[in-house]
């Protein structure tokens, strides 16, 4: 199978996935200014990509671009994150901006290289 048609798989599975996860949170957290599903989602995402590319030299490169590419690229969304900081600061929710903005960062950093260093415990051995 081509490589396109790996990522288009992924892409597909990782937006449907997105949009279930993040209905799901939405309806169970309820309504907040605080983005909480692009948050949780956004994490997760880093620690699978980490995951992924701590144990990258075990999984073929289609099934690399399908999972990486694919379905994280499509499941993870930085425009999003984006526009909902932007939505707190002119909502004036300063400090709920400052703390998404940090904190996504931060936790997304700490999430990859989690996922990274268990990707090549798992991977490795």
């Amino acid at each position: 199978m081509k490589p396109i048609l790996w990522i288009g798989i992924g892409g597909f599975c990782g937006a449907i996935a997105r949009f279930l996860i993040g209905s799901w949170l939405s309806g169970t957290v309820g309504a907040s200014a605080f983005p909480v599903a692009t948050f949780v989602i956004n994490i997760t995402g880093s620690f699978l990509l980490g995951l992924l590319a701590g144990g990258a030299s075990s999984l073929t490169p289609q099934v690399m671009s399908a999972l990486t590419v694919g379905f994280l690229g499509s499941f993870t969304t930085f425009s999003t994150f984006s526009v909902e900081t932007l939505r707190l600061i002119e909502q004036n929710q300063h400090l709920p901006a400052l703390f998404y903005a940090t904190g996504s960062v931060a936790a997304g950093l700490i999430g990859a290289w989690a996922g990274g260093a268990l990707g090549r415990a798992f991977f490795d051995s």
